[in-house]
């Protein structure tokens, strides 16, 4: 079993279990299949988001008690419904191009890994696996906590799906951040492997091999994008307005200076169910600085064959291969983007707090307007009842 696996398994058998990934490891022949097993687990994954939209909409029976409210739940409840049922029928649809991408980033890659492949490990590692058990650790027994303190059963129930939810939304962050994360490993493995070599007597077969690998990994990016795209659209448009309900809950208690409203009893209830939404940004870090990151990694290793100095191969056919080679990957760079909407990089968090920022004026408009006609109706209703004349 690859090294990269075993140290993440959790991840790849929680996503297959629900079909967010259409594979399993067999670790008889140490490659990704399809398994008739994976259809039982695509099966299980539309029921279970049919069931979501069939609690969200027909048994949980919201108190709509103000068109604002319905608005709010409306918008949410679409968000939440649609990402799981999409991100099943995705992987399915492109679990041929899944299985290949999968086998080529953690397949062992014995020469690529003979650099320093086991310290990358080391550090990697511990990396992923503090940032998921902090998470999981901290929110699912707050979220428990906080369904249970809630006296309608309907309320609680939707609460717990919302963990569902949340986890299985972060788990596919986790397999897409592995996978792009694998691609800045091997990176760093090829470069660590080129400055080794640059000065070596068969360093004009090692180059050939050198840019292979490079083109087999970098080519993944378009996989990735090709494969991922529509659930994280679906992921980050989901972020997006869990965070900008968060804001809003802010601008509601500092301007009316009142924790407690219809939606939350108790302060405690807020504040753990405010720390709920604001975990979705883990979206972001998951996607967004990864991906700057593995693109940075992308052209350093592009970059250190600009200082091959060895003079004794001056215009000769390597230095001729790695004048092409350079002008192929600085000029057409390669990046992670979402359906061709927009590059994934740091711009992407520029973009997400500015449309916060635009939902968040339309929420607070919106209730505004609400605030104004209900007293607008109270003002209304009085004087009609003092201008009615009173029976003769």
């Amino acid at each position: 079993m690859s090294a990269y696996i075993r140290q993440n398994r959790f991840t790849f058998i929680f996503n297959t279990a629900f079909h967010f990934l259409p594979l399993s490891y067999d670790q008889t022949v140490n490659r990704f299949v399809l398994k008739r097993l994976n259809l039982v687990a695509f099966f299980i994954g539309i029921l279970m988001s049919i069931s979501f939209v069939y609690h969200d909409t027909i048994i949980y029976s919201f108190d709509h008690n103000s068109a604002f409210a319905l608005a709010v739940f409306i918008v949410e409840q679409g968000v939440f419904g649609i990402v799981p049922i999409s991100t099943v029928l995705n992987s399915f649809y492109h679990r041929e191009d899944m299985l290949v991408l999968l086998n080529i980033l953690f397949a062992d890659d014995i020469i690529t890994e003979s650099g320093s492949g086991s310290l990358v490990i080391r550090l990697f590692s511990i990396t992923y696996h503090r940032y998921v058990k902090f998470g999981n650790v901290i929110i699912i027994p707050l979220m428990i906590y906080y369904s249970t303190g809630r006296n309608n059963v309907a309320h609680a129930i939707y609460e717990l799906t919302l963990i569902i939810r949340y986890l299985i939304t972060m788990q596919f962050m986790c397999l897409y951040h592995l996978c792009v994360s694998m691609i800045g490993i091997r990176m760093k493995q090829l470069k660590i492997l080129f400055l080794k070599y640059q000065n070596e007597h068969d360093f004009d077969e090692f180059l050939g091999f050198f840019m292979e690998r490079f083109e087999r990994y970098v080519t993944q990016i378009e996989h990735i994008n090709h494969c991922f795209s529509i659930p994280l659209l679906g992921m980050l448009l989901q972020s997006m307005v869990e965070l900008a309900y968060f804001s809003y809950e802010w601008y509601r208690v500092i301007s009316t200076l009142q924790v407690v409203d219809v939606n939350y009893a108790t302060v405690h209830q807020w504040v753990i169910f405010q720390f709920f939404q604001a975990m979705f940004t883990n979206v972001l870090l998951l996607m967004v600085l990864t991906c700057e990151e593995v693109v940075e990694k992308v052209e350093e290793t592009a970059l250190c064959t600009r200082h091959f100095d060895d003079y004794r191969l001056q215009n000769t056919r390597a230095a001729k291969q790695i004048q092409k080679f350079l002008l192929k990957n600085l000029h057409q760079k390669k990046k992670f983007s979402a359906c061709g909407f927009f590059d994934i990089d740091n711009t992407v968090i520029y973009m997400v707090f500015s449309s916060i920022v635009t939902y968040l004026v339309i929420l607070i408009q919106f209730k505004q307007l609400e605030t104004d006609l209900t007293q607008s109706e109270g003002v209304f209703n009085v004087t009609s009842n003092l201008t009615t004349p009173g029976p003769s």
